[in-house]
């Protein structure tokens, strides 16, 4: 008898469906997973919303667009690659420096491990769940400063005017963000508007400004460009770009950092 799948786990599976056939129908998912029509419906449903798919009649066909897996998805995806780089990435980082950290769950994973190993660090972030993490983390040594805006639940981050204004008041030391893709055209690139205007608004008042990127996310397509290839000083991810990305990334002067040693792809289920 087959096993019901969790509502996370299933949505993963109806999206590996879709890349491989383009189209569902209601009926063969429910066989599929053992569930009810309606929690299928549900399913489709809520998909639909978060923009992952598209619902047609008796089921759904793939997003037209390129579309980011919704946040508690993607905490869970990739979780060795994000930790090593999120420990790489920190040899950037002295007792004392000022740094921007953006909302995501690779940056999430860096500010959990940065705070265990320096002191006095000034962090400012758009990210509620990264400011918890830098204050219970680093037991009150370091000043934390949350950005205030409109709540994004989904994706624990604050977003719009609010919060653009508030990185405008301040000069950092480092900014270290993470984006939706990374393309040789179009740059660093991400899904939605307004994270576009964060991470670009943050690499314009730091010192240097660092990317954290797992390798899915490599030679990718999102919605919207946030900014050039040379706005950017340093890339950090767990493999080596193909030749073509990796001559556009020197040409524009951009340091590239490949994660040593790290083991081979993972989709290890593990909350960040």
């Amino acid at each position: 008898m087959t096993i019901p799948m969790k509502t996370e786990v299933r949505f993963r599976a109806i999206l590996s469906l879709l890349d491989e056939k383009g189209s569902v129908t209601v009926e063969e998912l429910t066989k599929r997973f053992d569930v009810s029509a309606e929690t299928i419906r549900r399913d489709l449903a809520s998909m639909s919303e978060q923009g992952l798919l598209r619902k047609i009649y008796g089921g759904a066909v793939r997003s037209q667009f390129a579309q980011e897996s919704p946040f508690v998805l993607r905490g869970k995806q990739y979780i060795l690659q994000k930790r090593a780089i999120a420990d790489y990435a920190a040899r950037f980082v002295n007792n004392g420096d000022s740094l921007f950290i953006s909302a995501g769950t690779t940056t999430t994973i860096f500010a959990r491990t940065l705070v265990q190993h320096r002191e006095r660090l000034i962090i400012m972030t758009n990210s509620p769940a990264i400011a918890h993490e830098c204050w219970n983390g680093g037991k009150g040594n370091h000043q934390v400063y949350a950005f205030g805006g409109h709540y994004n639940g989904a994706e624990y981050e604050t977003l719009g005017t609010p919060v653009i204004d508030a990185i405008r008041q301040f000069r950092a030391d480092h900014a270290f963000l993470t984006v939706g893709a990374l393309n040789a055209e179009q740059g660093w690139m991400d899904y939605r508007v307004e994270v576009a205007h964060v991470n670009r608004a943050m690499a314009g008042q730091a010192r240097r400004s660092t990317i954290l990127l797992d390798s899915s996310k490599q030679d990718g397509i999102a919605l919207v460009a946030t900014c050039p290839l040379n706005a950017i000083d340093r890339l950090v991810t767990d493999s080596s770009p193909a030749a073509s990305l990796h001559s556009v990334l020197v040409e524009a002067d951009v340091e590239v950092h490949i994660v040593p040693s790290l083991t081979p792809y993972s989709n290890e289920e593990t909350n960040i």
